[in-house]
């Protein structure tokens, strides 16, 4: 008798649910949605990811300013959690930690542009988006897709461009295209040009380059320059100040036969805001305004997914393809830390299969289901839709109009023809770069769930064969 009660209150509990409690459809389809976690995604604790948000956000770091001491802490924290898990380093000396250095000049005079017997000024003909050497020069050659670009070639582009294409363009020293349709319109409708300042800024350790713009009468005397002609940009540059920024890279090494070759590449920004006065800064009750803009979500909260990711595959069984695993400093002052891993990387851009940036995942997106994210440029590339499939919650960027995919450090790597694209969940918050986005902020069973279901997506990137590709004309 007692084995048939207890068979009788089993059945009770599986078929009936505790009182008060029903689950609506929409719950049941979301819980049969989500996959069965692996052992290493079960090892993602909500405690360890609030653990490391609590440091890299918390008032301690006084919002890891870009190029500051507290973002070279920040790196430092993190290099100290992939020594201990057994990742190799990649940055200098041995370490985790990359020393990126920026010299920064001042210029006395505009830049001058010259060809044959022309001299165009900045300002005026001409405009120098940027700029990173007083001196540089070389052959005119005119882009056409799928030519091999002479080192340090001067390369003009089409008319009708208006992107540049960096993937053929690495090499060059200079990039010349046609001034934009809005500096047209401005132009002709007798406009002022706004003010630009400019400076010239050099990582150290990477090509010089430059990037300038042409007014129509311009543009068409250098497109009927023969090519080759050399083309010099000259600036008169007072003596430079040298500021850091700092990069954490590791490498997990791949057991496949191509692990040298094939490269799949998890990435973050370290820094934030910094601390300073709001513009709308208010005293509370007496209490003096909070000016640390902590960062939780943006980007700690990536910080973490990419931390714990790592954790997670380096205690796992070796993946057949290599990742490696960067943090990037002063993204949020010009990614001049993924500027300097692109232009110096580790291994050549070529055999990086993909890489996904994480960026804002500490809280949901009311925009799309629940335990889901999105991927910047889902619609370009092969790589979301595979994802996908094999059972990544990811789904296209809910909100086109933010032109999210261009804002993130991924841009710097597709724009060379990496298919590097963004995880993230941001619903456009009202906390974003401002002091509010702390901590108690972020919804830690959301953000860890989320870290979890990237795991296996992840592994079998890392263990398959799979490469994605850019979808016909989606190539940035």
């Amino acid at each position: 008798m007692r084995g048939v009660k207890t068979m009788l209150w089993l059945l009770l509990c599986v078929s009936v649910p505790a009182f008060g409690q029903t689950a609506s459809p929409a719950q049941s389809s979301a819980a049969a949605r989500k996959p069965k976690l692996s052992k290493q995604a079960r090892g993602i604790t909500e405690a360890s990811v609030r653990a490391h948000l609590e440091f890299l956000a918390g008032d301690a770091l006084n919002g890891r300013g870009s190029g500051t001491r507290d973002e070279w802490i920040a790196a430092t924290y993190i290099a100290a959690q992939l020594r201990q898990w057994g990742l190799e380093p990649l940055g200098d000396d041995g370490g985790f930690v990359q020393d990126v250095q920026i010299e920064r000049s001042d210029l006395s005079a505009p830049p001058v542009l010259a060809f044959g017997d022309r001299r165009l000024t900045h300002g005026k003909e001409a405009t120098v988006l940027r700029l990173s050497s007083a001196s540089l020069s070389g052959p005119l050659q005119k882009y056409q897709p799928g030519m091999i670009v002479t080192p340090g070639a001067v390369l003009l582009l089409p008319d009708n461009s208006t992107v540049v294409p960096a993937a053929d363009t690495a090499a060059a020293a200079i990039v010349i295209s046609r001034e934009s349709d809005q500096a047209r319109s401005r132009r002709l409708s007798g406009q002022p040009a706004p003010a630009r300042p400019l400076m010239l800024q050099h990582i150290v350790g990477v090509p010089a380059r430059a990037t300038v713009t042409l007014d129509a009468e311009s543009y068409a005397a250098i497109a009927a320059a023969p090519e080759a002609t050399n083309v010099s940009l000259q600036a008169e540059a007072k003596p430079p100040t040298v500021t850091h920024t700092w990069n954490t890279l590791g490498r997990l090494a791949g057991s496949g036969p191509h692990s040298a070759s094939e490269i799949v590449l998890l990435t973050a920004h370290l820094d934030h805001l910094g601390a300073r006065t709001p513009a709308n800064a208010a005293a509370d009750a007496g209490r003096p305004a909070d000016v640390i803009y902590n960062g939780a979500d943006d980007d700690a909260s990536g910080c973490v997914a990419v931390l714990e990711l790592a954790e997670a595959l380096a205690k796992g069984r070796q993946p057949k393809r290599t990742i490696i695993f960067a943090w990037f400093g002063s993204e949020e002052a010009g990614g001049y830390g993924a500027g300097h891993f692109i232009d110096a990387p580790p291994v050549p851009l070529a055999m990086m299969v993909a890489n996904l940036e994480f960026e804002m995942i500490g809280r949901p997106d009311k925009a799309v289901p629940a335990h889901t994210l999105w991927l910047t440029g889902y619609e370009r590339s092969t790589l979301g839709p595979e994802l996908a499939r094999k059972g990544a919650r990811i789904v296209a960027d809910p909100h086109p109009d933010q032109n999210f995919f261009q804002r993130s450090d991924n841009i710097q790597l597709a724009r060379r023809g990496v298919i590097a694209q963004t995880v993230s969940s941001f619903g456009l918050h009202t906390d974003y770069h401002r002091p509010s986005d702390e901590v108690n902020t972020v919804d830690f069973a959301h953000m860890t769930d989320s870290i979890r279901s990237m795991v296996g997506p992840v592994l079998w990137l890392a263990n398959s064969s799979f490469r994605p590709t850019w979808l016909p004309g989606k190539k940035p």
